[in-house]
Order: C-alpha cells, then structure tokens, then sequence
C-alpha cells in the first residue's frame, strides 16, 4: 500500500520529469495527465452516448406509451361517467352509471400528470446529452488551458491556476459523461428491480380500458326495448364497469411508482453520486 502511495505522489508531483526545473514539475505533471484523461474520456464518450442515449430514448417512449394508454382510459371512464338516464321517482331523479367512478377518473388525470412531469424530466436528460455531444472536446480545454498557464507561473499564482484546473476538468468530465452514465444505469437499475410490476400494471391497465370499451359496446348493441329499460341497463352496465375496475387503482399507483423513481428519482439521484464521485476524486489532496 505504501509503494502505491509513494507511486502515485511521484506521479502527481512530477518526479517523473527530472529535465524540467523542480518549480515546473508538478503542474506540467498535471497537464500531461489530464490531457491524457481528456483523451481517454474523449474516446470513449461515444460509447457512453450511444448506450446512454438508447436508454433515454426507450424511457421516453415507453412514457409516452404509458401517457396514450392513459388517456384511453381516461377516455372510456368518461364515456362511461357521461352514460345517464333519467327517469321519475315521484317527483324525479336520475341514475347515473359513472358517479363512482370520480376517484378513480381524478387518479388517472393525476397520473397522466406525472407522466407529462416524466416526459420533461426525460427531456431535460436528452438535451443535457446533447449539449455535451455537441461541445465534446471543447469542454476540457479552459481545464488544459489554466495547467498551461501554471507552467509558466510562479508561487501563489500557480498554485491558483493549477486549483482550477482541477475544477473545471472535473466539471468538463461530470459535464461529458454524467448524463449518458447515469441514463444506462438508470436503465440497468429499472429493468432488474422494476420490469416486472411495470409490465403487470401496464397490462392491467389496457385490459381494464378495453372491457370498459366492450361493456360500453354491448350496451348499444342491446335491443331498444332493452337499452331504454333504464333499470336493467343501469345496473348490468354498471356491473360490468365496476368489475372492469377492480384492482385498476393499484396498478395505476404502481406505474405512478414507476415512473417516479425510473425518470425522476434514479436520475437525480445518480447524477448526485457522480457528481460525488467525481468531485471525491479531483478533491484537493488528490489533484
């Protein structure tokens, strides 16, 4: 442990360059490691884009999958809610086959919320990626250009300049990798520990909007004799609605799950390990 120690303070302190005067040794030490590092993050940031930038794109149309799923079942329950005949109790009244149905209809519009909040988020993550793709190499050099300028400095001056160089590599590195990153784990994280009660809640759901849609149908195919037997309708429609919806409630809590912690929290909360990360590994004492 203490021969890698003293290896890796030879390195950072540029004993390793004995034919330049001791004062230039240690910052010029840090340019040639760090453009070396900038290379290295340079050539392997297309990697990171394309598996990162699949993730992102597959997130972001399961999203909007999920969101015109949504609205067809938001679709059909207001079809169903809309469904109400009237007929006199005396002095009147009406029966209405959705009334029920409210909660249920107010936590789709909810979700269908989120997942426009998720779409954003995924967006935000795209054009993030973008934008490091579309500087690249550009980012390292106010990095490599302070390093330089240490060489030629003295004292406190360059002490200074070699400070922010560290800085602002670390920042060009979070700044050109961190997003594809934390996409493809992100992605990793959801299909092993998530997949599985997503696609069981997403399933639910279709089933769910399409026998509301077939209890609906059948309602109109009736004979008109039977369709305007306001008793009879009412209650068998209602019945087949009502079962439609059983259990539908949890399987839109678990896609509002889901789609929290897969586009909202796991995002935010890789980007902030990185970002540690990074910043543990060009701290002071390591720089």
């Amino acid at each position: 442990m203490n021969d890698e120690q003293d290896t890796l303070a030879m390195i950072w302190s540029g004993r390793w360059l004995p034919w330049l005067p001791e004062r230039l040794q240690p910052p010029a030490a840090r340019l040639v490691i760090y453009a070396s590092l900038a290379m290295l993050a340079i050539l392997i940031a297309p990697v990171f884009d394309a598996t990162g930038g699949d993730a992102l794109d597959a997130s972001f149309k399961r999203t909007l999958a999920a969101l015109a799923a949504t609205r067809g079942l938001d679709s059909a329950i207001s079809l169903a809610q809309s469904s109400e005949i009237s007929f006199s109790f005396g002095p009147g009244g009406s029966i209405g086959i959705g009334q029920a149905l409210d909660p249920v209809n107010d936590l789709v519009e909810q979700y269908a919320s989120l997942l426009l909040t998720s779409t954003t988020a995924l967006g935000v993550q795209q054009l993030g990626m973008r934008i490091g793709r579309s500087i690249g190499a550009w980012l390292f050099l106010p990095s490599l250009t302070a390093l330089a300028l240490a060489v030629a400095a003295r004292g406190a001056t360059q002490a200074t300049l070699m400070g922010w160089g560290r800085r602002l590599f670390a920042l060009a590195l979070f700044a050109r990798l961190a997003v594809p990153a934390a996409a493809w784990i992100d992605a990793v994280i959801a299909e092993r520990f998530l997949e599985g009660s997503y696609q069981e809640a997403s399933t639910a759901v279709a089933a769910t909007t399409e026998r509301i849609e077939q209890a609906e149908a059948a309602g109109a195919e009736k004979p008109w004799y039977e369709r305007y037997n306001p008793v009879k309708t009412v209650g068998d429609r209602a019945q087949q609605i009502y079962e439609s919806m059983a259990g539908v409630t949890e399987s839109i809590v678990n896609l509002a799950i889901y789609f929290t912690i897969a586009t909202i929290v796991l995002p935010v909360g890789t980007l902030w390990l990185l970002s540690k990360a990074v910043g543990t590994l060009f701290a002071s004492r390591g720089g």
